[in-house]
C-alpha cells in the first residue's frame, strides 16, 4: 500500500512537468540571423579577407617549392637535398604556425564582437518563451528528437531581439 502511495504522489508531481510546452530555439543561426550579428560578420570578413589571401598565397608558394625540390631530388647531392627539404620543412611550420594564429585572433575577434550580443540574446530568448507560454526553452544543438508539437521559437527571436537592439 505504501508502494502505491509514493508512486502517486510521484505520478501527481510529475504530471504538471510533463503537461508543459517544450519550446527550442536554433540559437547559433539565431545569433547569425540579428542584425547585430550579419554585421559583426560582416566586420570580420572585412579584417580577414586579406589574411585570407596572405594564406592562400603562402600556401601556393609552398606547393610550387615542393614540386620544384620534388623535380630536382635526382639530381641533387644528399647534403643538398637535406638542405632544401629542411629549408621546406621551415615553411611548412611557418605557414602552419601563421594559420595558427589567424584562427585564434579571428575567433578571439568573433567572441568579442559576439559576447555581448550572446548574452542579450539569452535574456530575450528567455522573455519569447514566456510570452509563448514555454516552460522550457532548449538550444537545437542539444536536442536529438523533437516531436511536431514543440514549438521554435528561432525567428520570434530574432525579430524581438532586432526590435529591443537595432543596428547601429
Amino acid at each position: 500500500m505504501r508502494r502505491v502511495l509514493i508512486c502517486a504522489a510521484l505520478w501527481m508531481a510529475a504530471a504538471p512537468a510533463m503537461a508543459s510546452k517544450l519550446c527550442v530555439v536554433d540559437f547559433q543561426t539565431a545569433v547569425t540571423e540579428t542584425q547585430e550579428g550579419k554585421s559583426a560578420q560582416k566586420k570580420i570578413d572585412a579584417m580577414y579577407s586579406s589574411r585570407k589571401e596572405e594564406l592562400e598565397r603562402m600556401q601556393s608558394d609552398l606547393e610550387k617549392a615542393i614540386a620544384d625540390l620534388q623535380s630536382r631530388a635526382m639530381i641533387l647531392s644528399p647534403d643538398a637535398r637535406a638542405e632544401e627539404e629542411q629549408k621546406l620543412s621551415l615553411r611548412q611550420r611557418t605557414f602552419e604556425q601563421t594559420y595558427m594564429q589567424y584562427q585564434n585572433e579571428m575567433q578571439q575577434t568573433y567572441f568579442s564582437l559576439l559576447g555581448d550580443l550572446d548574452e542579450k540574446m539569452r535574456a530575450t530568448a528567455g522573455e519569447v518563451g514566456q510570452s509563448n507560454g514555454c516552460s522550457l526553452v532548449l538550444d537545437t544543438a542539444v536536442v536529438v528528437y523533437k516531436a511536431p508539437d514543440v514549438t521554435d521559437i528561432s525567428s520570434s527571436l530574432v525579430q524581438r531581439y532586432n526590435q529591443q537592439h537595432p543596428a547601429q
